[in-house]
């Protein structure tokens, strides 16, 4: 019998057998997150250089420029808009009151960036877009003789203006998907004329646009305005990232100063009014313990005033793991009420830094991420983050790492697998099986205590009354995998050296194409870890890989329908071939 799995809020004694149960699960064969993430490639956000012209723009005028409005930070002046601080190009703004009818942040002053960039004698705005909430009135010239002009108010304003909250002029059609919730993360931040819709329940782009620093947070995209429009002509939600640097410094005095903390979330309600945010997404990483607490609130204080709003507000989280700065700081239990979203980074299995090869994301490992988040936070609040890259591991015989162009690889020693599904020849049939409704079995509490003593790791339940609900997973599921093997190669291109070396190296899985097809013979399906593995013997070395490909993220992405959660996100976009759209995303992110 089926039936619907509803999650309630957990009790005291449950969180603390979940606390107790922490030391006995083995989440990963390697460390989840560490210290190498900053420096990591595949977690960099690029800057993005300002492609406004440096063109001073006289007087009244508008100057188009590939799309773009500009004028002069000089005329925005009749409006009230006047300037904060020059080498930041903020400007006050006032916040108007909230849409839940809260006037606790109305007529609070906030500095904001607006697009542009500095010129001689001022700053060159881009208003395209931006013009509605900030209440910029124009005339539109005959194109030939005439010239497209600000009209000035009646009167001068001397105030500082407030934002105008814009409504939709109708509201986004509700589109019906299996996959509910589709977030994209994008550091790149580039403009895609050809990015295609996603026809599922909520699309997002996530775009890497937001920092805290000492004095407030940055927006890290001078030309803002014009990617926010490129979203939103595709159907796209914007849930811009807001991260720490993954600086736990910083973190700290951010997190022990109430008042830098009011100023941060007035900036992010007011950006939220200024380019239409429908949501936020938090990326604070590397956070000492003992901001645990402090942290809980920091989100609590920006929920508040976000859903006051009517602004979303998700928040990523690594996998339980026993490392106290990269996830026992996060209080998920705690942090639940306040986000819409939680993301389950579920990603980085073995690190770049990791001492032995392995995959970034296998079934096992992912699931077990699932079960222990869902644990503690209600399962439809859950979007698993699925990888769009891979590691490239090489162990060398001769301490030198493989040429980046394949081309120049070294000679293959030794035949190809005998045993084992080779790449392109898998049979699809366990993988377009379809989700299995979820299963609920209903326990007495003292059932589900001897149940723990004999199974101590964490496993899905809910307490209900005088009964425990505990999930029933599907069969075709996995869930006692087997220990993953990271012992080196031995073959004969090692033995003796004396110089052997691991190297790694970040892979998308565009990049990983050509790998694939090149030695398409030598790669195999692992079925306990859904993945397709590469072992190269080369004449200097061994190639090591586990693939993220469209079957492997179709086997993840089972996971949502199975255990009922919110949706799904990725990490990251640009990483994806281009066939991803059209074949992966077309009918798996529905």
């Amino acid at each position: 019998m089926t039936m619907k799995y509803n999650h309630v809020m957990r009790t005291s004694c449950l969180a603390a057998l979940i606390c107790l149960s922490l030391s006995a699960v083995s989440l990963a064969n390697g460390p989840v997150t560490d210290s190498a993430k900053a420096s990591d490639p595949a977690f960099s956000v690029p800057v993005v250089s300002n492609p406004i012209p440096n063109e001073a723009i006289k007087d009244l005028e508008i100057v188009e420029d590939q799309g773009r409005w500009l004028v002069s930070d000089k005329a925005l002046e009749q409006y009230g808009i006047r300037e904060a601080d020059h080498a930041k190009g903020t400007y006050w703004f006032r916040l108007p009151k909230a849409r839940n009818g809260s006037t606790a942040w109305q007529n609070e002053n906030v500095q904001l960036t607006l697009p542009g960039r500095a010129v001689s004698g001022g700053r060159t705005i881009n208003i395209r877009h931006v013009r509605r909430p900030l209440g910029i009135s124009y005339v539109l010239g005959n194109g030939t003789t005439e010239k497209n002009e600000l009209l000035p108010p009646s009167q001068p304003v001397h105030t500082v203006p407030e934002l105008r909250e814009v409504q939709d002029a109708a509201p986004a059609a509700v589109k019906e998907g299996k996959m509910g919730t589709v977030l994209f993360w994008d550091p790149v931040m580039k403009e895609d004329a050809n990015l295609p819709s996603l026809q599922t329940h909520q699309p997002v782009m996530s775009p890497c646009a937001f920092r805290l620093t000492e004095s407030g947070i940055e927006l890290r995209n001078p030309d803002f305005d014009m990617l926010a429009s490129t979203y939103t002509s595709k159907g796209y939600a914007m849930w811009p990232l807001l991260d720490n640097n993954f600086n736990p410094k910083l973190t700290h005095q951010i997190l022990s100063n109430s008042r830098l903390q009011d100023t941060m979330v007035r900036q992010l309600v007011g950006y939220a009014l200024l380019y239409d945010f429908k949501g936020y997404n938090i990326d604070f990483e590397n956070i000492n313990y003992s901001d645990k607490d402090a942290l809980t609130a920091f989100v609590a204080k920006i929920s508040q005033a976000c859903h006051a709003y009517g602004i979303k507000l998700s928040m990523d989280v690594t996998p339980l793991s026993d490392s106290p700065n990269w996830s026992l700081v996060y209080d998920r239990a705690a942090l639940a009420p306040h986000l819409d979203y939680l993301m389950v980074m579920a990603y980085d299995q073995f690190g770049r830094s990791s001492a032995k090869a392995g995959p970034v994301a296998s079934y096992p490992w992912v699931e077990r991420a699932v079960q222990n988040t869902i644990d503690l936070v209600p399962p439809s609040k859950v979007l698993l983050g699925m990888p769009l890259y891979m590691r490239l591991w090489y162990e060398s015989s001769d301490g030198r790492d493989l040429p980046k162009d394949i081309r120049d690889w070294p000679a293959v020693v030794g035949a190809p697998p005998m045993k084992g599904v080779k790449y392109g020849e898998a049979k699809t049939e366990a993988a377009e099986t379809p989700a299995l409704p979820m299963l609920v079995q209903v326990v007495t509490a003292e059932q589900e205590n001897a149940r723990r003593v004999k199974q101590p790791v964490i496993m899905p339940v809910e307490l209900d009354g005088e009964t425990y609900k505990r999930r029933v997973l599907p069969r075709h599921i996995k869930t006692a995998p087997k220990k993953l093997t990271t012992t080196p190669s031995t073959s004969s291109a090692h033995k003796g050296s004396g110089k052997s070396k691991l190297f790694v190296r970040t892979l998308t899985m565009a990049d990983s194409e050509d790998i694939l097809k090149a030695y398409k013979d030598y790669v195999v399906w692992n079925d306990d870890l859904q993945l397709y593995y590469l072992e190269l013997p080369l004449t200097t070395g061994t190639v090591k890989i586990w693939f993220e490909d469209e079957k492997s993220l179709k086997a993840k992405a089972g996971l949502v329908q199975a255990y009922g959660l919110g949706g799904a996100a990725f990490w990251r976009k640009g990483f994806e071939p281009l066939h991803f759209w059209q074949r992966f995303a077309k009918h798996e992110l529905t």
